[in-house]
């Protein structure tokens, strides 16, 4: 397949590019990696009329700013291997790395083209609903802050207005007695997920005292899950009620049913999920392997 035709336009400053976006409006589109958006032009599921480059804009890197974690758009997902910030405030985060896609994926792949695609099985919108992140988006009307709970609007449709783009996901720096994991399964390594969750808890060293959790795959947008969240609170790290915690969920949801999975199938995954997520946070918290 061969995408429909388009111009192309390389940006050579990001007032640059906010201006190019601003005169083409829905037309046009941002791409850096492409990893997301030139298949589905391939496809044409997409077909914009004009693509604007912006891979030498200078809005990639990971930095601590106060009690934040500001990651530019343009941060590659290989970025995070080895990223000591990452390693110590977001186990669930880079969890969650480790399932995307294949090497040449993480190695092109961006933060902001990720959350901008809005892929429903994604990574990476997962992980910025289930850290409370803020998504900053830039247009030549200024800036603005969308919080990852409301910039996801069903399957590859986000909250960005036309001319607007993602330059930055900002995660709120958990507390030191904090920790998460996330488990995702799809039919090959590599795949789109057939479902995937993630948690985050902290804890007092002997009980969980909050948590948060997240599943993609289930819905059209990663979705939260507040009743898990409570029942978790309080519970013991050497006994969290995992399975129990699994199966209140699974009934809490009603799954996408698709040519990959039938609803009974994700719900049953999504409570095995539920509970494996919880007790690998758990041990983790207990400083076990």
């Amino acid at each position: 397949m061969r995408p429909a035709s388009f111009e192309y336009h390389r940006a050579t400053s990001l007032e640059h590019a906010l201006e190019l976006l601003s005169q083409f409006g829905d037309d046009g589109r941002p791409i850096a990696g492409g990893q997301s958006l030139v298949p589905m032009m391939n496809f044409r599921l997409a077909r914009p009329g004009h693509l604007v480059d912006i891979n030498k804009l200078p809005i990639a890197g990971i930095e601590v700013l106060g009690k934040t974690l500001r990651i530019g758009a343009l941060t590659r997902h290989e970025a995070y291997f080895g990223n000591p910030l990452i390693a110590r405030h977001f186990p669930a985060f880079l969890d969650a790395v480790h399932y995307i896609g294949h090497p040449t994926i993480r190695r092109n792949g961006s933060i902001g083209g990720s959350i901008s695609h809005a892929d429903p099985t994604a990574e990476l919108p997962a992980v910025a609903v289930l850290h409370d992140a803020d998504i900053v988006v830039r247009s030549t009307a200024g800036e603005r802050r969308i919080p990852a709970t409301e910039f996801f609007l069903s399957a590859y449709v986000t909250a960005l207005e036309p001319g607007e783009m993602v330059v930055a996901v900002e995660l709120p720096l958990p507390p030191e007695t904090s920790t998460g994991s996330f488990i995702e399964l799809g039919e090959r390594s590599g795949d789109f997920a057939t479902a995937s969750v993630g948690i985050t808890l902290e804890h007092d060293g002997s009980a969980v005292t909050k948590a948060a959790m997240v599943c993609s795959g289930a819905d059209l947008f990663p979705i939260r899950a507040p009743e898990i969240e409570d029942f978790l609170a309080g519970q013991p790290l050497i006994d969290p009620k995992a399975k129990e915690a699994g199966q209140l969920f699974a009934e809490s949801i009603d799954p996408v049913d698709d040519h990959i999975a039938s609803a009974d199938y994700r719900r049953g995954l999504i409570a095995q999920l539920t509970q494996r997520a919880i007790t690998t946070a758990c041990t983790r918290a207990l400083g076990k392997k």
